[in-house]
C-alpha cells in the first residue's frame, strides 16, 4: 500500500518538470507566449495544484481511493490539453497552412486541470501515510514526489530526447496506463501491523530508506554528469547511455515493492509502542485550527519559502537561457539537480524531524534562513556555474519545507480532518509564488528584455531573487515566533498537567505538600 502511494507521488511530482516543457510555449510561432504569459500559465498550475481544498474535503469523506481516481482523471487530461494546443499551433495538417492559436484562458485551464489533478493524488497518499503509517514513512513518501521531475528528466533524455511534445503525450498517458492500476492496490490490506511497525534496521523501513538514498544517488550522477560533460549530452546521440541509467532508477523503483516480502514481523514479538511528540498540543477540528494564531503563523513561513521555490521551479526554462548566455541545453540538467536536491531535503529533514533532536518550528526556521541567505547569493552569481551550484541548495532548502509541513499540521493541530488541514496549507505555496511569478519576475524580466521578448543577462532575474531572499527572511522570523508560541503554550501545559498529578497525590493520602516538581 505505501509502494503505490509512492508511485502516484511520482507521477504527481511530475508538475515540478514544467521547465522541461515551458519553452514550447514561448517557441511555437502558433503560440509565441511572452515570459508573463508563461508565467501566467505556471501560476494556474500551482493555483490548481495547491488550491486543493476540495481534495482534502473528499477524502476526509469519501476516502483515498475516489480521491486518487479523480486527482489521475484530471492530471491526465489536462496534460493531454497542453499538448494538444502545442500540436495546433504548429499548423500541421490544416489546409490553409496557418497554425491556430490556442487561447490563453485555455493553456491555463488545462495547466490548471493538471495541477489540480496532482494536488488531489498527492493530498490522499500523504493523508494516508500520515494516519496510517509510522512517522518515518513521512519523509520517505514526501523524496518521491520531490525527485519525481528528476525521474521524469531521466526518462526524457533515455526515451524521448529531443522531443518535448512526445514527452508532453507520456505525462499525459502515464496516469491512465499507470495511475489507475495503482489506485487499486492502495490502502489494500492490514494497516493496523505498519502502524504498530518500529523503524529498526530489522524493518523494510530501514531498507527503504537505503534503496531510496541509492536512487537519489543514481539521479545525482545522472545530473552531475549530464550537467558538467558531454558523456551524455546531446541525449539524443548518447541514448543508450541514457537508457542504461533508466535501467538502473527503473530497477531500484521496482525493487521497492519486493521489500514487504522480504520481511514478516514476529507475532510474538511485542510492538514497540512510539511515544507521543513533545510537540503534540490537541486533536483539533479545522474550524479551531484556523481560528487560531499558530496556524497563520505556519501559513505565512511556508508560502515565503515554498514560493521562493516555485520562483525557481516556474522560471527554470529562461533562468537558465539567462544566465548561460541564451543556451537552453542545461535545462533538462538544473531541473533534475533541483528535483534530486528537492528530495534529498525531504529525505534528511524527515529524518532530523523524527529524531527529535530540535523542535520541528526550529528546523523550519533554520530552513528558511539558509534559504534567504542561498538566494541573496544566487542573486549576484553568473553563467551556468552559479546555476549549477545554486540548485542543489535551492532544492534542499525547498524540499525541507514540504517535509515539515505534514509532520507540523498532524503535531500541532492533530489528525481529525487532516485532509482540510493539509490542503489548506498547502495553498501557502500558490500564496507566496502568486506574487513572485506575476509581480516580480514579469517586472525585472521584461524591463531588461531584447525587442524579441527574450532576456539575456543576471539583471533579468536578480531583483526577482532579492525579494524572494526578503521573503524567506520574514519567513525565519515568523518561524520563530511560531516555536515560541508553540513552546509557551507546550510549557503551560507541562505545568497544568504538573498540578493536576500533585493534586491527585494529594487527595489519595495526608501529608505535607510536595514543592515544584
Amino acid at each position: 500500500s505505501f509502494c503505490a502511494c509512492a508511485g502516484c507521488e511520482l507521477i504527481a511530482g511530475q508538475v515540478y518538470g514544467f521547465g522541461l516543457f515551458s519553452d514550447l510555449l514561448r517557441l511555437h510561432h502558433g503560440l509565441a507566449l511572452s515570459q508573463a504569459s508563461v508565467g501566467l500559465v505556471a501560476v494556474c498550475e500551482n493555483l490548481g495544484q495547491y488550491a486543493r481544498i476540495a481534495g482534502g474535503l473528499v477524502y476526509d469523506n469519501f476516502g483515498g481511493k475516489i480521491t486518487l481516481r479523480v486527482g489521475l482523471l484530471l492530471n491526465g487530461v489536462g496534460y493531454l490539453g497542453i499538448l494538444c494546443a502545442v500540436r495546433a499551433a504548429t499548423g500541421s495538417g490544416s489546409e490553409d497552412g496557418e497554425a491556430w492559436k490556442a487561447p490563453l484562458v485555455l493553456l491555463c485551464a488545462c495547466s490548471a486541470m493538471y495541477g489540480q489533478g496532482a494536488g488531489w493524488m498527492e493530498t490522499a497518499a500523504v493523508s494516508t501515510v500520515v494516519t496510517k503509517f509510522p512517522e518515518e514513512a513521512i519523509g520517505l513518501l514526501k523524496t518521491f514526489f520531490g525527485v519525481a521531475s528528476a525521474v521524469g528528466a531521466v526518462s526524457f533524455a533515455a526515451l524521448f530526447a529531443p522531443s518535448r511534445e512526445d514527452l508532453l503525450l507520456a505525462l499525459g498517458l502515464c496516469p491512465f496506463v499507470l495511475g489507475f492500476p495503482l489506485s487499486a492496490v492502495v490502502f489494500v490490506g492490514h494497516t493496523d501491523d505498519v502502524e504498530d511497525a518500529d523503524a529498526s534496521e530489522s524493518s523494510p523501513w530501514h531498507a527503504a530508506y537505503t534503496i531510496t538514498l541509492a536512487l537519489v544517488l543514481a539521479l545525482v550522477a545522472h545530473s552531475g554528469l549530464a550537467s558538467m560533460t558531454t558523456w551524455l549530452r546531446p541525449y539524443e546521440d548518447h541514448r543508450p547511455r541514457n537508457v542504461a541509467v533508466f535501467s538502473v532508477v527503473l530497477g531500484l523503483l521496482l525493487s521497492l515493492p519486493v521489500l514487504p516480502l522480504c520481511f514478516t514481523k514476529k507475532r510474538d514479538e511485542p510492538a514497540q509502542k512510539q511515544l507521543p511528540s513533545p510537540e503534540t498540543t490537541n486533536d483539533c477540528t479545522f474550524v479551531e485550527a484556523i481560528s487560531g494564531i499558530r496556524f497563520w503563523f505556519l501559513f505565512l513561513a511556508l508560502a515565503a519559502g515554498e514560493g521562493a521555490g516555485l520562483l525557481v521551479l516556474n522560471n527554470m526554462g529562461q533562468l537558465v537561457r539567462a544566465l548561460d548566455q541564451g543556451d537552453p541545453s542545461l535545462q533538462p540538467a538544473c531541473v533534475s539537480a533541483f528535483s534530486v536536491s528537492n528530495a534529498v531535503g525531504r529525505l534528511c529533514m524527515g529524518q532530523l524531524a523524527a529524531g527529535g533532536v530540535l523542535r520541528k518550528t526550529q528546523l523550519l526556521a533554520g530552513a528558511l534562513a539558509a534559504s534567504s541567505l542561498v538566494y541573496s547569493c544566487f542573486s549576484a552569481g553568473t553563467g551556468q556555474w552559479s546555476l549549477l551550484v545554486a540548485m542543489p541548495f535551492l532544492g534542499f532548502g525547498y524540499g525541507s519545507m514540504w517535509s515539515l509541513q505534514p509532520l507540523l499540521a498532524s503535531q500541532l493541530f492533530g489528525k481529525r480532518s487532516f485532509g482540510l488541514k493539509y490542503s489548506t496549507l498547502s495553498m501557502a505555496a500558490v500564496a507566496g509564488s502568486t506574487p513572485l511569478c506575476q509581480l516580480a519576475v514579469p517586472y525585472y524580466y521584461e524591463a531588461h528584455a531584447n525587442a524579441d521578448g527574450w532576456c539575456i543577462g543576471p539583471e533579468c532575474f536578480g531583483g526577482s531573487l532579492r525579494c524572494a531572499s526578503l521573503g524567506c527572511g520574514l519567513g525565519a522570523i515568523l518561524a520563530l515566533c511560531l516555536d515560541h508560541s508553540a513552546n509557551q503554550g507546550l510549557w503551560r501545559q507541562d505545568i497544568t498537567e504538573t498540578w493536576d498529578d500533585e493534586d491527585d497525590e494529594d487527595s489519595s493520602f495526608s501529608g505535607a505538600p510536595k514543592l515544584g516538581a
